[in-house]
């Protein structure tokens, strides 16, 4: 934060004592290449003139208070490894040519990669007056991410959009002057460089001006889809939403291939998908042949599952879980001559693994195994006498007591395999574009964070560096030059400490005032909501008051006559408009009765004049 300050307030401390000045070389490099060719593209006369003014205002000057900041890079085409080796090798191959042309005349030379300048490509096309430019800066402005292929996704939705129409448009226009390579601004305070006595702390600057309309940084993660967002260079958790527990009902099918119906339902405690809770019923009572056999059961436990793994990446109530149990139940078990009796007592810790399946992962297959202690006790019960086979109906009335035991099983006293359906089946689709989601946006956002950590410790290395520099130097000075550089330097060092306390303390005040600003807009804006809201009421009340007046209440009966005379308007057009249908029916109809009279009267007139023809001339003429 202290490197951050320092680079953002560099000029509003020393303001009244400082003025900083700046100078930019650009050296172009040919395509896809890191290799310096000062007869490429104008490259040498572009060095020629910078030298010659670079010799012309700083010769003889002190070499501290001069800076070059190297921003280098490559178009947004290709990998984007490779983009960013370009970047920095050619940003290593400016930092060469400068240290080697002009060596000794600097004080310190700082490259910054800049890899793809999508940035770039964002203000050419901000620029133009393209019938596609609003799509474009759309996609450039997306986050970036990387497809399989290595390449950002961003330039594949690039050179597909209209047909590629329009990355042939940015090939030949807008792409070109991005491969320039790298560009060297110098920048130097006209008072540090004055006299080799009189030096000062080296400040960080960005000598180019901030960019206006550039987009955002595609690194920064907004709260609303996932659970990581960023905000002032640091990342934040946020409370995830809130959703509707998702709960199961299963059946345990060892049990139900005995003939023992049971029945299990687990809740979703939490919407972290961390905790559930499983209560599991078994019941039988079956008897057959006068109850020489019988399997009468009845059980329940309760059980409280931890789910393991990183559940923001499996559905709800899905992959492996723990749980502890505890269970009571009684059981009645008789085959022909023999039966048992008991009670069970049982509390196991359960290991399970839990899959959801299904187009719409509606279904779940659970499987798990308890090992823990069960205190069984019992009766053994035995038949008198062995009747034949046959006449297993007199058993029952002949089961005798033989013996009580009790029975601790240290074991496995729990097996369940069981299959069930979810509800609600909505949580599968919400889940898995949810996780989806929450894996870009994590990866944003760490991405983002790592990458400010990487400045902050590059500047403050650099910082660090042109100090032990500018130390060793004074060391070398005579002795009454020393003391009096080394006075100079601890009281611009301890100034420097007051201009950063100074602008920590005023960026806190802009907060603090920035965020009563908004308390006191909010305040108004309800205050001016809660005043419409009293108006409308007001008007609404003074409506009604008026409607029950006798000027309202002519006006309401003009209204309700109006109403009734429109609809007795309607109702009779609509009679009328009947009637005419009706009556225009009735006519056709008799025009069609009359025309079919007249068809059968001249079919009637043909046939009579046929037959009178052919009797008295016994032909007839067509």
């Amino acid at each position: 934060m202290l490197v951050l300050l320092l680079a953002l307030f560099p000029l509003r401390g020393m303001s009244q004592t400082t003025e900083v000045d700046s100078d930019t070389l650009e050296i172009r490099f040919k395509l896809d290449s890191v290799m310096i060719n000062m007869h490429f593209d104008g490259n040498m006369e572009r060095w020629n003139q910078f030298e010659r003014d670079f010799n012309q205002r700083f010769a003889g000057k002190n070499r501290l208070g001069i800076v070059v900041d190297i921003y280098s890079g490559a178009s947004p085409e290709g990998t984007v490894e490779h983009n960013r080796w370009l970047g920095q090798e050619r940003g290593e191959s400016i930092k060469q040519l400068i240290e080697q042309r002009l060596r000794g005349r600097v004080g310190y030379i700082m490259v910054h990669n800049e890899a793809a300048r999508w940035d770039g490509l964002y203000q050419l096309v901000a620029k133009s007056n393209e019938p596609w430019k609003d799509d474009v800066l759309r996609i450039i402005s997306e986050p970036a991410s990387v497809n399989e292929t290595g390449r950002d996704r961003r330039e594949w939705k690039l050179r597909n959009h209209r047909n590629a129409d329009v990355w042939e448009k940015m090939l030949s226009t807008y792409l070109p002057p991005l491969r320039s390579g790298g560009t060297a601004v110098v920048s130097w305070m006209p008072e540090l460089i004055t006299s080799p006595t009189e030096k000062d702390t080296v400040y960080v600057m960005y000598d180019t001006p901030p960019c206006i309309t550039c987009p955002p940084d595609p690194f920064v993660v907004s709260d609303e889809v996932g659970d990581l967002y960023v905000k002032d260079d640091t990342v934040t958790m946020t409370k995830p939403v809130v959703r509707k527990p998702v709960w199961i009902l299963r059946t345990n099918l060892p049990l139900l291939a005995i003939g023992t119906p049971n029945l299990q339902a687990e809740w979703s405690l939490d919407h972290k998908d961390r905790w559930s809770i499983n209560i599991e019923g078994v019941w039988s009572w079956w008897t057959f042949a006068h109850n020489a056999y019988a399997n009468q059961m009845m059980y329940g436990s309760v059980e409280i599952r931890r789910w393991l793994g990183r559940r923001w990446r499996h559905h709800s109530l899905d992959g492996w879980h723990i749980g502890l149990a505890a269970g009571v139940g009684y059981g009645d078990v008789e085959w022909k001559s023999r039966g048992y009796q008991g009670e069970v007592y049982s509390g196991f810790i359960n290991i399970g693994w839990q899959k959801r399946f299904g187009r719409n992962k509606q279904w779940a297959f659970d499987a798990g195994i308890g090992l823990g202690y069960a205190y069984v006790p019992w009766r053994r019960y035995r038949g008198s006498s062995i009747f034949p086979e046959g006449k297993e109906e007199r058993y029952d009335d002949h089961l005798m007591w033989r013996e009580t035991s009790r029975t601790h099983w240290i074991g496995t006293p729990h097996l369940n395999i069981s299959i069930g359906y979810v509800f609600p089946v909505k949580d599968a689709e919400w889940k898995r574009a949810k996780a989806v989601q929450r894996d870009i946006d994590r990866n944003a956002a760490l991405h983002y964070r790592d990458s400010v950590l990487i400045q902050e410790r590059y500047e403050q290395d650099s910082i660090r560096t042109t100090l032990r520099q500018r130390r060793n130097e004074i060391s070398l000075l005579p002795e009454d030059e020393r003391i009096a550089a080394y006075e100079q330097y601890y009281a611009d060092k301890k100034q420097l400490k007051d201009d950063i306390k100074a602008a920590k303390q005023r960026v806190k005040d802009e907060k603090k005032a920035a965020k009563e600003q908004e308390k006191l807009e909010n305040k108004q804006l309800k205050e001016q909501l809660k005043q419409e809201r009293e108006q409308a009421r007001q008007e609404r009340l003074a409506h009604e008051q008026w409607l029950k007046s006798p000027e309202g209440q002519a006006v309401a009966d003009q209204e309700k006559a109006a109403a009734k005379a429109a609809k007795q308007q309607a109702k009779a057009a609509k009679k009328a408009a009947k009637q005419k249908a009706k009556l225009e029916k009735k006519q056709r109809r008799m025009q069609e009765r009359i025309d079919a009279e007249q068809y059968r009267n001249r079919e009637r007139l043909r046939r009579e004049l046929e037959q009178t023809d052919y009797k008295y001339n016994g032909r007839i003429e067509n």
